[in-house]
């Protein structure tokens, strides 16, 4: 019997792909079932040999419909994610294959052109008062059938997403379709429901919170073309839709566009990828742009179309810089916030709380013997929930009783300290027992629909307090919020992460755009312990651009990214020691080279998360394709090194924390 020789790669974290027969042609990307050691597995055909190897092999134990899961240019696109960012190969196909794809549960649809929908633009949701700049934006972004990178920075409020409608009906007109990712799954349901009022046709959702079903079906109808708008998170940007003709990214941003588990990537990188192997346009679009996409603009490499004014003409608002030093505060708040609150809600108008930490307490503490509350399995505090009442762990998620008496001294000492969003929502519900009051984080959101039944509370009520996390920077449309208070910024001024001045005037631009929507006189409290902080008072006027230009510049002159390049070695074990020597042997590798910074070994922040230690080793190069050369040259000498036997490691390009 005549066979085919092929590579396969299978969904273990390995760096390599293995050899099988067939009797039966295979095309590139099909699933089969091979057999690996004692274990059945689905793998995915790479390419054919056009020899016989000369060592025994295996033969595929199961054809599946012996046709691609990925077409050429996504195969193509994930072929460059594993080389791109040094990740086995067979986990970055798992990534993006449907549940249901990763076994034997479901087929792939066929692609029928009859079975296309037709998509209609309904003209009574069309905006005809559109403003001076979202004509000269949408005129300016180029959306012809080939590849370019536009970033549209709008301030928060300028109508961004009227200009999105507009292009995708532009897609719809010529026959292709459109895929819109947003940062956050609680974004989706506003989105889907904006979108579903301008189009007549099926729009598609596609996240994380789904059933394995729900995701199979949107990721077939836009395989066949019955879906021509995807509307999604990170994990969508690999969906094979048809004739795809426009990726958007909004809050292009945003730090959940990179994912921080299994294979690291970026759905940003990724989609501009995506869109050069397609011949496609990609849009960007934020308020904050990152300082990355900023510097190719500067190289003339993005193309910047400027919305400086919000829809109803307003400035957005300035910032006002409370100082609480010596300021007594109650549950967090100053008594000249709860001032500003009081007033508000009597106008009749909502407030927006910004605090970053959820749960009720963040520490339990003895005050007898200075006992901590911290999880067993991870090196962290646990963090009372009230709702719950519980003890909870941030990292794992383990779950613990709150102890009466300490257990290491037996005292009844014990004490309850720091804030997080219940806390604040319990106090301020006290305060102002007549007023609505909504918490949003990941706790109150974790049913489905819990956003729309938010919006509709918001809706239907007058004064109202919303009291949230991060999530409430994300591109929310809160209408009647006329003033936001942050209550914990001083986090993010004081952090060592790489990018925390980054990141930090970014969610303060973003959190104080959810005020004056729909007010005359909107305001912005940052409360601080550090008045004088130069980020802090770079930004107090909304001007994001002017902290951002001042940023580039101090990182060219340091050699900083993204004026360089950088990749962390991180690696994981039961015990700490493990991981010290594996990556000063991988250090030591580096000797020698020229024009590389290394630092490290370091701990994580939270050095131990579920019963492993975790260090990283920062490595910085002058240039990508030196990197590349660089992490390609660890990785092979690594697979022999008997130090990494004994810990779990990865490479993590672009980090965008060393936690």
């Amino acid at each position: 019997m005549n066979f085919f020789y092929f590579q396969i790669a299978v969904p273990i974290p390995v760096r390599e792909v293995f050899t099988y027969k067939s009797s039966e042609m295979l095309a590139k990307g099909a699933r089969v079932q091979i057999s690996f050691g004692s274990k059945t597995l689905i793998g995915i055909v790479i390419e054919q040999l056009k020899f016989k190897p000369a060592y025994e092999v295996k033969e595929v134990s199961k054809i599946f419909e012996n046709k691609p899961i990925f077409e050429n240019n996504i195969f193509n696109c994930l072929i460059w994610a594993s080389k791109y960012y040094h990740h086995p190969i067979g986990e970055v196909f798992q990534t993006f294959t449907p549940n249901l794809l990763r076994n034997d549960k479901k087929s792939l649809p066929n692609i029928d052109d009859s079975s296309i929908n037709d998509y209609n633009v309904n003209v009574n949701d069309m905006h005809q008062d559109l403003t001076a700049s979202q004509t000269k934006a949408i005129k300016n972004i180029n959306i012809d059938k080939e590849f370019n990178i536009s970033l549209l920075h709008g301030v928060t409020g300028s109508g961004k997403t009227e200009v999105y409608l507009n292009l995708v009906s532009s897609i719809i007109n010529k026959n292709q379709a459109a895929l819109i990712l947003v940062p956050e799954i609680n974004l989706t349901p506003q989105l889907h429901k904006v979108f579903s009022a301008r189009f007549n046709g099926e729009i598609g959702l596609y996240h994380s919170k789904q059933t394995p079903l729900q995701r199979f079906k949107v990721w077939s109808k836009a395989r066949s073309g019955n879906i021509r708008i995807v509307i999604g998170t990170r994990s969508a940007i690999m969906n094979p839709i048809l004739n795809l003709g426009l990726i958007i990214i909004d809050e292009e941003h945003d730090q959940s566009f990179k994912q921080s588990e299994g294979f690291k990537f970026s759905a940003r990188e990724l989609g501009i990828k995506r869109a050069q192997k397609e011949s496609i346009p990609i849009l960007l679009g934020s308020a904050t742009p990152s300082l990355s996409v900023l510097k190719l603009v500067e190289e003339n490499k993005i193309t910047k179309i400027n919305m400086s004014e919000r829809v109803d003409g307003r400035k957005p608002p300035s910032l006002i810089i409370l100082d609480i030093n010596n300021k007594k505060l109650t549950s967090g708040i100053a008594q000249e916030s709860l001032e500003a609150i009081d007033k508000t809600l009597k106008e009749n108008k909502q407030v927006l709380i910004f605090i970053n930490r959820r749960g009720f307490a963040p520490m339990l503490q003895c005050n007898s013997c200075g006992w901590t509350a911290e999880c067993s399995a991870c090196e962290s505090n646990l963090v009372y929930h009230k709702e719950r009442n519980r003890l909870i762990c941030h990292r794992c998620e383990s779950a613990y009783g709150k102890p009466e008496l300490c257990p290491n001294c037996a005292s009844g000492q014990i004490e309850l300290l720091g804030l997080g969003t219940e806390k604040v929502e319990d106090y301020l519900a006290r305060t102002f027992p007549d007023v609505n009051t909504i918490r949003i984080d990941q706790d109150s959101t974790k049913k489905k629909n819990s956003m729309n039944e938010i919006y509709e509370q918001l809706n239907n009520s007058g004064p109202a307090i919303l009291v949230g996390t991060q999530m409430l920077a994300k591109g929310h449309d809160f209408n009647n919020v006329a003033l936001t208070l942050v209550i914990n910024a001083d986090n993010g001024l004081i952090s060592p992460e790489i990018n925390a001045l980054e990141k930090v005037s970014q969610l303060l631009i973003q959190v104080s755009g959810r005020a004056g929507r729909k007010s005359n006189d909107p305001k912005v409290i940052i409360q601080t312990r550090y008045p004088q902080d130069k980020t802090l008072n770079q930004i107090r006027n909304g001007d994001y651009l002017s902290f951002a230009n001042k940023k580039l510049a101090e990182n060219k002159a340091s050699s900083l990214p993204p004026y360089s390049c950088a990749s962390v070695l991180r690696s994981t074990s039961p015990t700490q020691q493990n991981n010290i020597n594996f990556l000063l042997k991988v250090e030591s590798l580096l000797k020698g080279k020229k024009n590389i910074i290394t630092l490290g070994p370091l701990p994580s922040f939270v050095a131990k998360t579920k019963g492993s230690y975790k260090h990283s080793l920062y490595v910085q190069t002058s240039n990508r394709a030196y990197l590349n050369r660089v992490l390609a040259f660890l990785a092979n000498e690594i697979s022999g090194l008997k130090e990494s036997k004994k810990v779990r490691w990865s490479f993590d390009i672009d980090p965008i924390d060393f936690s």
